[in-house]
């Protein structure tokens, strides 16, 4: 029933876009939520960057969570929309422009009109195969996203040349902008010190990707060895913080340990400000290092189960070459990496630059102010 009332509801839509367009279509320009929720990551910068500049036009945030409109109408008064109202659907009606950070249903449960402008400022650097899928019914609605794209932010041409491939797109539609989250990367994040006072010690942040389709996870017990790791966090006074997904936080198991804590998507749903404190970033195969090297720190690659994951996951390069860190497969190896680098942490400099300028090539920053100027010309 439910599904029959979406379908129902956006073949309204569209019937009156149609009509409407366009004595309807203003410079109205709205940003969707990540997974039409949430403000974070670019979308969330970039929102910010709008609040601090006076614009021509009328910017808007849309949400489908009544929870998420709750609290950022409070911060962003007039600004954040609703999905299921009727200022929402005028809203987007009257907007030109239309930007998302992942995929067709961040405006859910409206569609995507061909009639607007849609730049995707996406929300990160992919490591792993993305785009065209495998699943033959999928191709037909993949296709119809991929074309209703109008530009695709990425950082670098080298990643540009990765997503114009991975999502069939017109060469003339990759935006090398830079990811507006990594403009204040390494500009100070001391707001969050009054709730986390901790973050002033020396930090070693473990953000391990998202196994999905059927790889196993591993219990975090079972990946280290708590007692010794804890030893060595006390002699350096530094803090490990564990940022599981946000589907499988596992808090519980880090009770009793102090300078071990969980620092998952429910206690910071913006990791932005854990990279600019963290001194060591430990990852297996997740895009979040790209973000790191702009810090210019140490990056421990703990990839325990690559040849069981690199046969489930196509990798969009190659991952030795292009991982400027030691590769760790077990305990005893990863406590050596972190206590060389404790130690050392200029060490794997040249090759952490030279991965920086392959995948950043702008990276003092500027992407929201490019974002900008592009929706500026675009209107």
């Amino acid at each position: 029933m439910k599904t029959i009332f979406f379908d129902v509801f956006r073949y309204l839509f569209l019937i009156i876009s149609k009509i409407s367009y366009p004595l309807f279509t203003e410079e109205y320009v709205t940003i969707a939520g990540f997974k039409a929720r949430y403000l974070t990551g670019n979308n969330q910068y970039l929102l910010n960057y709008l609040e601090s500049i006076d614009t021509s036009f009328n910017y808007y945030f849309y949400t489908k969570s009544k929870t998420v409109f709750r609290e950022l109408d409070k911060q962003y008064p007039g600004k954040i929309v609703y999905a299921y109202s009727f200022k929402t659907a005028i809203v987007l009606l009257k907007s030109k422009v239309l930007i998302i950070t992942s995929g067709p249903d961040d405006f859910s449960p409206y569609p995507l009109l061909k009639s607007k402008i849609i730049i995707n400022i996406w929300h990160g650097t992919p490591i792993k195969k993305v785009g065209f899928p495998k699943d033959n019914k999928a191709i037909k609605p993949f296709m119809d996203f991929t074309n209703s794209l109008d530009y695709f932010s990425v950082s670098s041409d080298f990643d540009g040349r990765i997503i114009k491939e991975a999502f069939k797109l017109n060469s003339s539609a990759i935006f090398v902008s830079g990811l507006c989250k990594n403009d204040y990367i390494s500009i100070n994040q001391n707001l969050i010190l009054n709730d986390y006072p901790f973050l002033t010690k020396k930090i070693i942040l473990y953000a391990p990707t998202f196994r999905d389709e059927g790889i196993k996870e591993t219990s975090f017990i079972d990946l280290f060895p708590i007692e010794e790791l804890n030893l060595l966090l006390e002699k350096h006074d530094a803090y490990f913080l564990y940022r599981s997904h946000f589907n499988t936080d596992e808090q519980k198991a880090l009770i009793g340990y102090d300078r071990i804590i969980s620092a998952s998507a429910r206690t910071f749903l913006d990791p932005q400000p854990l990279l600019y404190f963290s001194d060591i970033l430990i990852t297996d195969y997740s895009g979040i290092y790209f973000d790191y090297l702009l810090m210019e720190r140490p990056i421990i690659f703990y990839n325990y189960d690559y040849k069981e994951y690199s046969k489930v996951r196509e990798f969009l390069f190659d991952y030795e070459d292009n991982t400027p860190g030691p590769k760790v497969q077990t305990k005893k190896e990863l406590l050596e990496a972190i206590s060389i680098y404790i130690e050392n942490p200029h060490l794997d400099t040249e090759f952490r630059a030279r991965i920086k300028n392959k995948f950043h090539k702008y990276p003092k920053g500027g992407a929201c102010e490019r974002t900008y100027k592009l929706i500026k010309d675009l209107l």
